[in-house]
């Protein structure tokens, strides 16, 4: 007797169990896999504590008083823009031509400022000058005069009393190497911005961008961060008082170095006494000139025995008689001086002081021509000018 054949259907059905165990046990090794993976991240994972802020406490005092001065000067802070209108295509175009620094002066709303802060309203026409006091709120402005000698112009807006803080008024006769000063101003547009540092000179000299090589003399020097944009806003001492107007930087780059200077208050407040008493009387024609002082020229270390054939000239103003004529001022080479034009006689008048001369010039009107006789270093000669109508320099 033959054995039957094995059953087809029965060898599939085997088959089948034994793949379905081989996935049964490769589903279990997995889980177990995974598990003991999971379980080793959480076993070796470090318990997270949230971290503590710690409180800050008490300020320090220089950095209580720091905060103080900013909060009590900061009002008086103004940023001056001036603004030109350039034709196009659809009409005009208005364009930024310079932006500065200032601050309040008074409550009947006088602004103080650099002259090279305003220069651009000051020597061309179509321009206008725009003040933002520290509430955000722009006004108008109008130019009043300015001192070319110290680089200060008074501006006036009119404002609300609420909007009006005038700056505090310290002394700078009394001031020492090392002493502590803060700046006030817009570098680079960045409004109301605060910069601190130390005393690093007194008495300094240095040249500016004028024409003809014009220079400032007894400034402050300082290491407080002084930037395009902080001209003309005010230096303070530790007690909030202004005792300078940022002026000027000694820089390679155009940025801070370390070597900012300012025009020191007593000169800021012989200036605006100056232009404001001016504005109030009626002008005559003008040479367009700044006459050196003694007193200054004693600090520069210039004899009074120069001054024995007539006034000299510290400075030519810009579009000025003077300027058109060719008349020349004071210049700064190097660390010498070398003087301007002496101003010998005016028609053939003898002048021997700038007070002589300003009432001659000032007996004239806009459009006569003078003669003036001069003396340019050994030389002298006669130069006929055209006299203007004034722009309130002095």
């Amino acid at each position: 007797m033959s054995a039957p054949l094995p059953n087809g259907n029965d060898h599939h059905a085997s088959g089948a169990a034994a793949n379905g165990w081989l996935v049964v046990i490769l589903v279990v090794l997995v889980a177990v896999l995974m598990f003991r993976t999971v379980s080793d991240t959480l076993s070796n994972r470090p318990n997270y504590t949230p971290r503590t802020v710690t409180v800050r406490g008490e300020l320090g005092a220089d950095e209580k008083s720091t905060i103080s001065v900013f909060e009590m000067a900061s009002p008086s802070v103004v940023y001056i823009k001036t603004k030109g209108f350039q034709p196009v295509f659809s009409g005009t175009a208005e364009q930024e031509l310079a932006s500065g620094s200032g601050f309040i002066w008074d409550e009947q709303g006088h602004v103080i400022t650099n002259l090279h802060v305003v220069r651009e309203a000051v020597f061309s026409g179509n321009t206008q000058l725009e003040v933002q006091l520290s509430d955000s709120s722009i006004l108008d402005a109008e130019f009043v005069g300015a001192v070319y000698q110290h680089d200060i112009a008074v501006l006036k807006v009119v404002a609300k009393p609420a909007q009006l803080f005038p700056i505090t008024l310290g002394t700078s006769d009394d001031l020492k190497v090392g002493q502590k000063v803060l700046a006030i101003g817009s570098p680079f547009g960045f409004d109301q911005t605060l910069s601190t540092g130390v005393i690093g000179g007194l008495n300094r000299s240095v040249a500016t961008n004028e024409s003809q090589n014009a220079f400032l003399d007894g400034l402050i020097q300082t290491d407080a961060a002084i930037n395009p944009g902080n001209s003309g806003g005010p230096l303070l001492d530790s007690a909030g008082r202004l005792i300078g107007v940022n002026t000027a930087i000694v820089s390679t780059t155009g940025a801070s170095a370390g070597l900012g200077f300012a025009v020191p208050v007593k000169n800021v407040l012989e200036s605006v006494a100056r232009v404001l008493e001016q504005a109030g009387l009626k002008q005559a024609a003008e040479l367009g000139i700044g006459i050196l002082d003694r007193e200054s020229a004693r600090t520069l270390g210039i004899p009074d025995k120069m001054f024995a054939s007539g006034p000299i000239i510290r400075n030519v103003y810009q579009k000025s008689a003077a300027a058109e004529s060719g008349l020349r001022g004071m210049q700064l080479l190097g660390n010498s001086i070398v003087l301007g034009d002496q101003i010998l006689s005016v028609d053939g008048v003898r002048v021997t002081t700038g007070e002589e001369l300003r009432k001659i010039i000032t007996s004239h009107a806009a459009g006569d021509v003078v003669q003036l006789e001069i003396a340019r270093g050994t030389q002298t000669g006669t130069v006929e000018v055209t006299l203007k109508a004034p722009m309130l320099l002095l």
